[in-house]
């Protein structure tokens, strides 16, 4: 009886174990291998990036592409990424390309900032390269092109001070609270510009040497740290002192708004 009962179960367990094997093997594995990288071509690789106030919104340069294939439909999103010569594209200037082939057009102005903005200095020879970059979801494999170079000199528009106004640091971090340190009209910016060495305390921008504008904040003083000026803060005439809690040698932008009622600054090591 006990062997009868045994080779049953036994007979049982094998009949699974096939079950089992069968299943396996009828199991299908799909794997999707994308099939083809979206192409780029420019319409020139030297563009002409001396901008004029007639120009700027002129064409830079176009940048056509051909469909990704990612080997099975989908919505696929393109970007257009500019990063410096050889560099990595972690951190690139980027710029919606739609969702289907076709082609991105930069104006003078765009292209030049993109230059600007990856370290290319005003009315210097520089190289920045391009790709287009296809993605079909954030946590899906991005497919990119190969790599344009670009080489130009951008120039941006020279705007002269036409407001009247000067703009001087005021206060113990520069020097004292009666001795204005002047800042330097950046005419391709239109922006005030200083690089000076600076104490831990207090400071103040104003016009023409003058408290008739002085740039302040609404936030408290002790508010002010060296990481909110890195990221820059908003400027009202009057107000609060700023500060400074950590002497150093900083690179001042001051951007005061056209009318002079009010501005922001960024100050940086």
């Amino acid at each position: 009886m006990f062997t009868s009962i045994t080779r049953a179960t036994a007979g049982l367990l094998t009949l699974a174990l096939l079950g089992f094997s069968s299943c396996q093997k009828d199991e299908t594995k799909v794997t999707l291998t994308p099939k083809a990288a979206p192409a780029l071509s420019v319409a020139t690789t030297t563009p002409d990036l001396v901008l004029s106030t007639a120009n700027a919104n002129s064409t830079g340069d176009t940048f056509t592409f051909t469909a990704a294939d990612f080997g099975y439909q989908s919505a696929t999103s393109y970007s257009l990424q500019i990063d410096k010569k050889g560099g990595d594209f972690s951190s690139p200037q980027s710029f919606d390309g739609g969702t289907s082939a076709g082609a991105i057009t930069l104006t003078k102005a765009q292209l030049a900032n993109a230059f600007f903005a990856l370290g290319v200095p005003y009315g210097a020879s520089g190289q920045v390269d391009a790709r287009v970059v296809a993605s079909v979801s954030p946590n899906a494999t991005k497919q990119s092109s190969s790599v344009v170079t670009l080489s130009a000199t951008p120039t941006p528009v020279c705007v002269p001070n036409t407001t009247g106004r000067t703009w001087s640091l005021i206060g113990p971090a520069g020097t004292d609270w009666g001795t204005d340190v002047a800042l330097t009209y950046d005419c391709y910016s239109q922006t005030f510009k200083a690089r000076l060495p600076l104490q831990a305390a207090e400071f103040k921008f104003r016009a023409n040497n003058d408290w008739s504008v002085n740039f302040g904040t609404t936030q408290a003083t002790t508010a002010i740290t060296m990481s909110s000026l890195a990221q820059g803060i908003t400027l009202t005439n009057g107000n609060n002192n700023l500060q400074i809690t950590t002497a150093g040698t900083y690179n001042i932008v001051l951007a005061p708004s056209a009318d002079g009622k009010s501005g922001t600054v960024t100050i940086k090591p």
